[in-house]
């Protein structure tokens, strides 16, 4: 590997001047500029970031840790927080934690380790704030977090997320207005803030239209697919089972539709569908998804840019606690008997 020195004896610059170019530390002329980046592509020389972290105290790098790589809504996330960062000139590093806050934790150690600047953590269910954060908040020296789409109760710090109870009061609202009364909704780990808030906003809709929420078809998942098939299959085998159900998360959509189909039950025409979270797969399906959409390339890129001013230390004061829109896309799954075309 070339050195500094080898590169500004080919440029015929100071090394004080291939420093200032490659971590942007002062003003270089456009000129000297392309001079010692020619000199870097002929000799192949890149910077040693553990060097220059050791100096400036900056790694230029933020790690987020995602707890679910399958689920096509965290790599979107994850899309929108690179671009934003990229944008700043940090890199990002990603942690899978399936969900597991051993394997979560040990990401967290990992990127300290590696010196990140910051990171975005969306968290696994837990009934209370992990020991390892509760630890490090109070440290002067600890390393920026934002939460993106959840959070813990009991921790203060920024927070970028959908607005959970909004959409969902929408969906079920929607699924009233189509003439159900007897609704069912099948929600995620009630530890997850964005859960609880989707239930909420579900419980909301019944008592404003003053409909009976019923135990039984509260139904209490795990954002994947086989608790969406095993749940639905529960609120099949009611009595009397719900005319329409609210799922609260794309995966678990899939199971319900998967046992629909075993059991012979038809959407729409037995039991309406409308599920949080918007895929471009659900306008293909037949009949097509009625979902909430959640922007979440934005919920990247906006706890990317929240992070950011944190890192250079031009956000200062109270956590921050950013709410971003939803929309309902009404497709066919939703519809009443009468409207019902394609159905499964």
């Amino acid at each position: 590997m070339s050195s500094l020195k080898e590169v500004a004896a080919r440029a015929g610059v100071s090394t004080a001047t291939v420093s200032h170019v490659t971590n942007k530390s002062a003003y270089v002329s456009s000129t000297l500029r392309e001079r010692v980046l020619k000199a870097m592509r002929e000799l192949n020389y890149h910077p040693n970031a553990v060097a220059r972290t050791l100096k400036t105290k900056k790694s230029k790098t933020v790690g987020i840790i995602i707890p679910d790589i399958a689920n096509p809504f965290f790599p979107m996330v994850v899309r929108g927080a690179e671009d934003e960062l990229r944008h700043n000139g940090y890199t990002l590093i990603l942690g899978n934690s399936d969900g597991d806050l051993a394997k979560e934790e040990l990401y967290y150690n990992t990127f300290h380790s590696k010196r990140v600047d910051g990171m975005l953590l969306i968290v696994s269910p837990s009934s209370s704030p992990p020991e390892y954060l509760r630890r490090d908040k109070h440290k002067d020296d600890a390393t920026p977090i934002v939460y993106v789409d959840r959070f813990h109760r009991g921790l203060r710090g920024d927070v970028v997320m959908a607005d959970n109870a909004g959409g969902s009061y929408q969906a079920v609202c929607h699924l009233v207005d189509a003439g159900h009364r007897r609704i069912g909704i099948i929600t995620g780990p009630l530890e997850l803030t964005n859960a609880r808030l989707r239930l909420e906003g579900y419980k909301r809709a019944l008592r404003e239209h003053q409909l009976p929420i019923t135990d039984p078809l509260i139904r209490i998942g795990k954002f994947d697919v086989q608790s969406g098939y095993q749940e639905t299959k529960e609120l099949l085998k009611l009595a009397e089972p719900p005319t329409g159900v609210f799922i609260c998360n794309a995966l678990m959509s899939l199971g319900f539709l998967r046992a629909l189909k075993e059991t012979g039950v038809s959407c729409p025409r037995d039991v309406a569908l409308v599920t949080f979270d918007d895929m471009d797969w659900f306008d293909l399906f037949q009949p097509r998804i009625t979902a909430v959409s959640q922007p979440a390339y934005e919920l990247g890129a906006k706890a990317a840019e929240l992070l950011v001013g944190r890192i250079a230390g031009e956000l200062h004061g109270p956590p921050c606690h950013k709410i971003l829109p939803t929309k309902l896309v009404i497709r066919d799954s939703s519809s009443s008997t009468k409207e019902s075309s394609g159905q499964i």
